[in-house]
């Protein structure tokens, strides 16, 4: 498996990320529902205070492990059922009222939420992290002047500041994105076998199993929805796609910097150090392998997020979602952590090479620099399409003898009726020709800080929500 590679496990995630994922992460998950579940009861009569505190001191992965469960899943076949087997026999004094009228959905499903609550707890910060690193970099080079391009060719100038912030705000809604998801994708599932909750009505009645349900929500810092999530395969769909985008929005970004970095281009690059190495055979090399990473990334990102959407239950449900959600959401958490904290370290020490910029412009004889020579003669000729053939022209011959842009532009008479040499030369100046850049650098750096209390209150609705701190795992004290 490539998340137990000495060698790459850190391409494909992170030991904390690693940590929400493990096979006894997710049964202390599952111990820690069961845990609530029982204390919750012992509170409202359903079975005796004693057994309930019993059930929750023995509600420890260290007591119920994964292998003891494993033993009894080759006989049974079954998970939870294996679960409550093991439990049982590591604590025969309580174990014959645990997982007393709730359904293995409901442990499978809330357990799932809770490791994706404590993933999101690490990405959080660290997409965070990321997006400031990018709009602090934005405003560093706000004005630094660089080449536009598009389809691969010189278009007009911009500036690297500019770059960044569009990068930074694309991650800035993508952090709204995870907040909002986060609000249908947490919350707990405790309904019984068909989600009506029968089970626990037949124990008491309706008014207990409405307050059980609240009482276990508190424990363990979940609201509780309006209505049975076992059939809503859809918020985790969302999760997977919201994720992927993520990635998908760094893999391009990660080949942006390869582009820029290549050996005709300069002009930017990833931060290197002296002990690194790009190749076994080729010593001078030094290849932008960190961002480019992403791109692979990605690709296994959406494949990912579409098995999460390709998912068809019968009823009330079944079991065909379970494979692609136990597969497909800890490799996307992983996958999104591994390259956030890349993309973070590049972003923070990208070198930036402005004299190469500034030559780059020049490339082709500054006719990076023809719109803006082309408006300037439309404006004081009155003639638009005039002026735009009438350079193009003048570009078209350019491109076949040389020289720069600017000397033929001044040297032909049609022009110099309406622009003398002194006005090409200024038209011509690539830092007078950027526009709103600076700007609209400004501009989404205003919006992502005025943004950022609301998104902190998504999150902190969503993810860090009051009982959170609390914690499954303390809510057996």
């Amino acid at each position: 498996m490539i998340h137990a590679s000495l060698i790459y496990r850190n391409k494909f995630g992170n030991a904390a990320m690693r940590a929400c994922w493990t096979e006894a992460a997710m049964v202390q998950r599952w111990l820690d529902i069961e845990a609530a579940l029982a204390l919750s009861q012992g509170e409202l009569g359903m079975i005796p205070v004693d057994t309930a505190q019993a059930i929750a001191k023995a509600a420890k992965v260290e007591r119920v492990t994964p292998e003891s469960i494993a033993s009894w899943n080759d006989k049974t076949g079954h998970v939870i059922v294996s679960l409550v087997k093991a439990f049982r026999d590591a604590a025969p004094e309580c174990g014959e009222l645990f997982h007393y009228g709730t359904t293995t959905q409901d442990i499978l499903d809330t357990g799932l939420t809770l490791q994706i609550r404590d993933s999101l707890e690490l990405l959080v910060p660290a997409l965070t992290t990321l997006t400031q690193t990018l709009f602090e970099q934005a405003q560093r080079h706000k004005r630094t002047v660089m080449a536009g391009r598009t389809e691969g060719q010189l278009a007009v100038p911009i500036t690297l500041g500019y770059k960044l912030a569009i990068l930074a705000s694309e991650l800035s809604d993508h952090s709204m994105r995870l907040a909002q998801c986060a609000e249908r994708v947490l919350f707990i599932a405790l309904h019984g076998a068909t989600g009506v909750q029968s089970s626990f009505c037949q124990i008491a009645d309706e008014n207990a199993a409405r307050h059980l349900v609240e009482k276990v929500a508190t424990r363990l810092g979940l609201p509780v929805p309006a209505i049975c999530p076992h059939h809503r395969t859809d918020r985790f769909a969302e999760l997977g796609f919201v994720l992927a985008g993520i990635l998908s929005t760094l893999a391009e970004a990660g080949l942006e910097i390869r582009d820029l970095q290549r050996s005709e281009v300069g002009e930017i690059a990833e931060p290197w150090g002296d002990a690194q190495h790009s190749s076994s055979t080729m010593p001078q090399k030094q290849n932008p392998e960190v961002s480019e990473w992403a791109d692979g990334l990605a690709a296994l990102a959406r494949g990912f997020a579409l098995s999460l959407l390709d998912t068809q239950q019968q009823h009330e449900r079944d079991i065909s979602r379970l494979a692609p959600e136990l597969h497909a959401i800890p490799n996307l958490f992983l996958l999104t952590i591994a390259a956030v904290e890349s993309a973070t370290a590049v972003y923070k020490g990208l070198q930036v090479y402005e004299e190469r910029m500034a030559r780059n412009l020049e490339t082709d004889g500054g006719a990076i620099m023809a719109e803006a020579l082309m408006l300037l003669l439309a404006k004081r000729s009155g003639r638009k399409v005039w002026a735009h053939q009438r350079i193009h022209d003048l570009a078209m011959k350019r491109a076949q003898i040389g020289g720069s842009l600017a000397s033929i532009v001044a040297a032909d008479a049609q022009v110099g009726e309406f622009l003398s040499v002194d006005d090409i030369q200024a038209a011509c100046v690539p830092r007078n020709y950027i526009g709103t850049a600076v700007a609209q650098v400004d501009g989404a750096t205003a919006v992502y800080e005025s943004r950022r209390p609301a998104l902190r209150g998504a999150f902190d609705r969503a993810i860090f929500a009051p009982g959170a701190a609390e914690r499954a795992h303390r809510a057996t004290s």
